[in-house]
This record gives C-alpha cells, structure tokens and sequence, in this order.
C-alpha cells in the first residue's frame, strides 16, 4: 500500500521497464522535436493536399493534432522529472503529495489533449449524466472505440471532479511515456489483452480495487480492445471453439464487443458498497484507428457521451449473476448505441434488461435532474500550446 492507503503503482522488473524507456523516452523526444521543425514546411503542403482533396483540412488537422500530442509528451515527462525530483520520488515510500501531484499533472495530460483535440477536429459535444461521477466509490466501465474515449474519464471524472480513478487499462499503451512513468507511479494495472481472461489479470484487477474510498473509483474496459467488425468476428470466432452460448450472444452485439467479465467480477468483489457508472458514448467510431484520422470523418462530428450510474443494490451479490448482468448491460449499451447511431425502429425497439434508463436513474441520490446537454467547462478552452509548466507540477 502506498502513502495514501491505496495499492501501490505498477510493478515489473527494472531490466524491463528500463529497457523499454531507454527506447520510447529519447524516441518520442526525438519525434516532438523532427515534428516540429519540418511542420513550417509539412503545413503549407498538407493544406495544399487538403484542398485538393476536400476533406475539410483533415490532414492539416491531423499534422497539427501529433504536433499538440508530441508537445504534451515532451511537457508531461519534463513535468513528471520535476514532480519527482521536487517530492521526494526516490524514497522507497511516496508521500501523499507526491502522488497527489502525479494525479494532478495526469488529469491535465489527458484533459490537454481531449480538449485540444475537440477544437482541432471541431468535435461538437453532448454530455449526459456528468453529475453520476460526482463521488465514489465507483467501478467504472466504459466503451472503446477509439484511441481518444481513452481520454473521457480523465477529462470527465478525473479532472473536472477530482475523483481519483485506479485504471485497468492495456500493457501495449506502455509505450507512450507519459502513461508509462506517471501511470506506474500510480495505482494501476495494465494487463495483457491479446489473451482471453488470463490467469491472474483478474486477481490483480481485485486487488486494485481494494480499499476505494468516497473520492475514487477503477475504471475497466470489459472488451479489452477497441470495437471494429473485424475484431468483432474474430472474437466470435474465438468464442465459438470454447463457448458456444457465448459466441451466440457475441454475435447479437453489433456495435460492441463481448465483454470480458473476470476482471469486473473481482472488482465488485473487492469493493462491496461501490456503485457501477456505465460510460456509453457514440460520434467517435470514425477514429477508430489512427489512419481514420486523416480521412475527415471525424471533423465536425457530434460525440454523444452518457455517464449512468446504478446503484449496488440493484446489481446482484454472486459472481454469476454479476457475469451475467454485465452481458445484458453490455446489451443494453449495444442497443443505445443503435439508437444514437441510426433512426429508431417505428415501435422505438426492445429494451433489454440489465441497466436502467436515463429516466430512472434520475432517483438516484447522485443522479439529479439537470440539462441533459450540458456546456462544456473551463477545460474548453484549454490547450496545450499555451499551457504551462507551472501547471502541470504544481
């Protein structure tokens, strides 16, 4: 356990982690700094290109989007250097505020970019549900679609009201140093989602979620990758050779995919009182890989997000239940998702259990009526280029 009563940050050999940063951290500097001196010259061409192309200045956008994210790494591992050498990040033992400063400098990362991101591509959104995340304890699942929704909770939950989220959240992204150095500095797992419920991923999600108190929550991805119909098939496929009701119900989902529910089980095992706040969203699927990007289907898009939060006593108490409330929640996230997507049927569609409405949730002490397309707050206008180092450590 860490200064602060909770699990202690990510954990592997130095031989590994070192090695790994020895590459990316010179890697990404590098980039940042070939980026930035050819975009004087990338720029004019790509709007060129642009033009020519009539797809509303996507790669303009784009070039500009890796130069914003380049910058923020370069920021984020200067700021995390700082934060180390100014608190105490040698000691055996982290100090609160050590970790506090880490999780501020983490929600101001992630939330530059978001934010960067929405004015760079136009992104128009909507928001519903926001005040659900107002207080733990929380197990969080979510959607992934893209490479961005990874930044939703932190700029949603995190950031606007500080509610410390534990992520579980995959190995691969070790690869970017910024997650890499503050995000083992941090309590949280990343796991190994190339593999179908592995042996002991789940425990260790278990043990992260230990001791959550009012102000914090984890946060899992129950697909374990982002949603393409090619993924989709694929795990279909997979199913079919060991679970065949399951590669049925696989198939039903159209828009997401099966979720995984070791590591969720284990969360709400580890934290008995913690509600559950789904996170659907939908306006974001034209990002789903980062080559989409540059093809000018995200500009301007409209990014539907909606945060809904169901109370633990409605959830039931034995693993296999849980299991199975996830599938027919992770139904229920199928068919919202077809709804926003596309016009509903004539006789509005079947419902399917396992979450309640929008409506209902209403009740819910953390969940007060409010305007379900709320403005977007002072991170609006937040954007990394005019961001400073001040406040990234501070």
């Amino acid at each position: 356990m860490n200064a602060g009563g909770a699990p202690r940050g990510y954990t592997e050999p130095f031989r590994v982690r070192w090695g790994r940063r020895a590459v990316t951290i010179p890697g990404y500097l590098l980039a940042a700094l070939v980026l930035l001196c050819v975009t004087p010259i990338l720029l004019p061409l790509v709007v060129v290109a642009d033009g020519i192309r009539r797809d509303r200045f996507a790669l303009a956008r784009s070039l500009i989007m890796v130069d914003v994210y380049l910058l923020a790494e370069a920021a984020g591992m200067l700021a995390s250097f700082v934060i180390w050498a100014t608190s105490g990040g040698w000691r055996a033992k982290p100090s609160s505020a050590y970790l506090d400063r880490n999780f501020r400098l983490q929600c101001r990362w992630a939330s530059a970019l978001f934010w960067s991101a929405r004015r760079i591509f136009g992104l128009r959104l909507d928001v519903e549900g926001e005040e659900c995340v107002r207080t733990g304890p929380l197990v969080v699942i979510a959607r992934h679609v893209s490479p961005i929704d990874n930044l939703v909770p932190a700029a949603f939950v995190s950031a606007r009201h500080e509610l410390r989220l534990r992520w579980v959240i995959n190995r691969w992204l070790l690869r970017d140093p910024c997650l890499d150095i503050v995000g083992c500095r941090l309590p949280n797992v990343f796991v190994d989602t190339l593999r179908d419920e592995p042996a002991g991923q789940a425990p260790a999600v278990g043990a992260l979620t230990e001791g959550l108190g009012p102000n914090e929550g984890v946060l899992i991805y129950p697909e374990g990758a982002l949603f393409s119909t090619g993924r989709r098939a694929r795990v279909i496929a997979r199913l079919a050779t060991t679970d065949g009701d399951a590669s049925h119900r696989a198939e039903a989902l159209q828009h997401v995919l099966a979720p995984r529910t070791g590591g969720f089980v284990a969360a709400l095992a580890a934290a008995p009182e913690a509600d559950v706040v789904v996170c659907s969203h939908t306006g974001l699927e034209s990002a789903g890989t980062y080559r989409a990007f540059t093809s000018g289907t995200l500009v301007g898009a409209r990014v539907h997000i909606e945060f809904r939060r169901i109370a633990r006593q409605s959830i039931p108490p034995d693993a296999t239940g849980q299991a199975e409330w996830l599938w027919r929640t992770w139904g229920e996230v199928d068919g919202w998702l077809a709804r926003h997507e596309s016009p509903a049927p004539p006789d509005g569609g079947p419902q399917t259990p396992g979450i309640a409405s929008a409506s209902a949730l209403r009740g819910h002490p953390h969940c007060q009526p409010h305007d379900a397309r709320t403005g977007v707050g002072p991170e609006d206008r937040c954007s990394l280029i005019t961001t400073s180092m001040e406040w990234l450590v501070q």
